[in-house]
C-alpha cells in the first residue's frame, strides 16, 4: 500500500492527501512505531518523496512475534522487491541484446549482479516510518514506508553490472548497455 503522492502536487493537495491518509490509518487501527503523529510523519515522508530523485517502496510483515522482527521482515521485503525488479530488467536486456552469451553465462552474470546489488543497496533505501497493528493472537502486522534515493540506486546498479561483467570477463560494453536499460527501468519503478 502506497501513501499515494504524486510529484508536482500543490501544497494544498499534499495537505489533503496527508489528512486523508492520517485519518484512514487511524481508522484502520494502525499505530506509529516511534513518536509523532500520522500527519507529522506523512508530511515528512512526502517532503522526502518530493526531493529530487526519490521514490517510495512499502514493505509488509504479517503475524510476527515482535515489532523489531516485523521491521526486519518488511525491510527485507522492500530490498527483495527492488532486487527482483532490477533482476528482471537485467534478465530481459540480456535475453534481447546479449544473445551471444550462453545460458550459464547469463545466469552467472545475473547472479553476480544480484549479489553485488544486495550488498550495496543498504545506503540507498532509508526507512521513512513504520506503523503496526497488534493482532488478537498477540502478534504484529507492520507496514514500513521507505524512500529510495534514485541516483544512489542507479549508481549501485551500474557498479554491480560492471563488477559482474568484469568477474565474468564479459566486455564492459555489455554492462553499459544493460546499465542504461536498468536506469530506464528505475524511472518506471518510481512512477
Amino acid at each position: 500500500m502506497s501513501v499515494g503522492i504524486v510529484n508536482g502536487q500543490t501544497p494544498k493537495q499534499v495537505k489533503k492527501v496527508v489528512n486523508t491518509n492520517a485519518k484512514q490509518f487511524a481508522k484502520e487501527g494502525w499505530t506509529l512505531d516511534g513518536t509523532g503523529t500520522f500527519k507529522y510523519v506523512l508530511t515528512a515522508h512526502y517532503e522526502g518523496l518530493s526531493a529530487e530523485g526519490a521514490f517510495e517502496l512499502v514493505g509488509n510483515a504479517t503475524d510476527k512475534r515482535s515489532i523489531n522482527l516485523a521491521k526486519s521482515v518488511a525491510r527485507n521485503n522492500v530490498i527483495n522487491e527492488y532486487v527482483e525488479y532490477a533482476r528482471s530488467m537485467v534478465r530481459a536486456r540480456i535475453n534481447t541484446d546479449l544473445k551471444d552469451l550462453n545460458e550459464v553465462q547469463q545466469e552467472n552474470f545475473v547472479a553476480g549482479y544480484e549479489r553485488i546489488v544486495v550488498k550495496e543497496l543498504e545506503g540507498a533505501i532509508q526507512p521513512s516510518f513504520h506503523m503496526y497493528k497488534k493482532n488478537e493472537k498477540g502478534t504484529y502486522d507492520l507496514r514500513g514506508f521507505y524512500l529510495v534515493n534514485e541516483e544512489r540506486a542507479a549508481a549501485i546498479n551500474k557498479k554491480a553490472l560492471q563488477q559482474a561483467a568484469d568477474e565474468m570477463g564479459i566486455a564492459r560494453k555489455y554492462a553499459d548497455e544493460v546499465s542504461e536499460f536498468v536506469n530506464d527501468g528505475i524511472n518506471n519503478l518510481k512512477q
